[in-house]
């Protein structure tokens, strides 16, 4: 049986067992404790996933929702053009972005009109009103607010020296992650890859992956450890004390809806700016889009308690092998001894058969999953 059954079946295993969504969740290695929000912006929300069942986030690290988004908006136009931008000098406009982008926190859209009106009055008075109001009405049309929307987090690379953007934000952060997860109940599942199907063909992502995490996570699925591993029976009993789904949404500078104006015509002239860097398809096609798909929201677990055993017959080899390799974590979810509150532990029997044991602390979110969403469906 190749490594890949083993991972299928455990996939199976954990849908059925936590009650999750074949057409949504995906499995992601190593799964880590997120100990502030900054990790679970940048090494998970903000992240643009492949389409895979299985998905290694180191691998996927280069792919950013944030950047993307924001080259999106600089090939869209409103039909009825931005009356700010019209009305407003250069010079003004670039003034206040300066000034909304040094506050301590973004401003959200509907403040923006009197926020305008209260600086300009003190720096360039004959465009308070009509700047403003110029604002009220662009925040009418979802093609011009979504640009609006982005400007408090756009930094200025040409500047001396460069402002670097504003870290994109959701609602929630990891305190929410903390309270909810010790409010979530509590789930048990076990693996046994003799009984398990092993068929996947019917998930989002039929079976697709991109991790290539064999018995540890620097070894090769093909290799003769994993084949061996893979060959012989392995039975798991494992346990959460809390298990949530984490759903938060993007912060003020996400437009849905004048996304979804983008989505919904395709190559047509406006929104989409004739020539422009992105188009329809390098953006939204389920294939190569750069927006194809979206993690919507993460399975957070604490208290976790893995025991499997393999009854795999491990040469000393082998086992010299796996032990010296086992500090990057071991399946099946790749957790490292070094992570703050994980633990990997493991022995040998006398037949070369393995025990591996699993563990992480309470009150210390784990992050095994994402559900992910197509743009379609994520865009409401």
């Amino acid at each position: 049986m190749p490594f890949q059954d083993v991972n299928n079946g455990f996939y199976n295993a954990l849908v059925e067992s936590l009650g999750l969504s074949r057409n949504h969740f995906a499995l992601l290695q190593p799964a880590t404790p997120v100990l502030d929000t900054n990790n679970l912006w940048n090494h998970y929300f903000n992240l643009i996933p492949p389409e895979a069942n299985f998905i290694d986030l180191v691998l996927s690290s280069g792919s950013q929702y944030f950047d993307n988004y924001k080259a999106l908006y600089a090939a869209l136009q409103s039909a009825a053009g931005s009356q700010f931008a019209s009305k407003v000098p250069q010079n003004v406009q670039d003034e206040f972005a300066d000034f909304v982008l040094n506050r301590p926190n973004p401003p959200t859209l509907s403040q923006l009109p009197a926020l305008f009106r209260n600086w300009a009055f003190l720096r360039h008075p004959s465009v308070a009103n009509v700047g403003a109001q110029a604002l009220t009405n662009d925040l009418l049309d979802p093609i011009t607010s979504g640009g609006l929307r982005l400007m408090p987090y756009l930094g200025d690379p040409t500047a001396t020296p460069p402002v670097a953007d504003r870290q994109p934000d959701w609602d929630e952060n990891i305190d929410n992650v903390k309270a909810e997860l010790a409010a979530a109940p509590s789930r048990a599942f076990s693996y046994a890859q003799s009984t398990v199907s092993t068929d996947v063909s019917n998930t989002w992502a039929h079976g697709r992956t991109n991790v290539f995490f064999g018995v540890y996570r620097s070894d090769r699925t093909s290799s003769h450890t994993s084949t061996v591993f893979a060959e012989n029976e392995i039975t798991l009993s494992g346990s959460f004390g809390h298990v949530m789904t984490f759903s938060p949404v993007p912060g003020p500078w996400f437009s849905s809806a004048g996304t979804k104006i983008a989505l919904d015509n395709k190559d047509v002239t406006p929104p989409w700016v004739k020539n422009a860097a992105k188009n329809w398809t390098n953006t939204f096609d389920p294939q190569s889009g750069s927006l194809a798909r979206f993690i919507a929201s993460l399975v957070v677990v604490d208290s976790m308690n893995i025991t499997f055993r393999s009854s795999a017959k491990f040469t000393i080899d082998d086992q010299t092998l796996i032990t010296q390799n086992s500090g990057g974590g071991l399946w099946p979810f790749y957790n490292t001894s070094s992570d703050s509150g994980a633990r990997t532990q493991f022995h040998f029997s006398d037949a070369g058969e393995m025990t591996v044991t699993i563990t992480s602390l309470p009150r210390v979110p784990v992050v095994i999953g994402a559900n992910i969403f197509t743009a379609k469906d994520y865009l409401v």
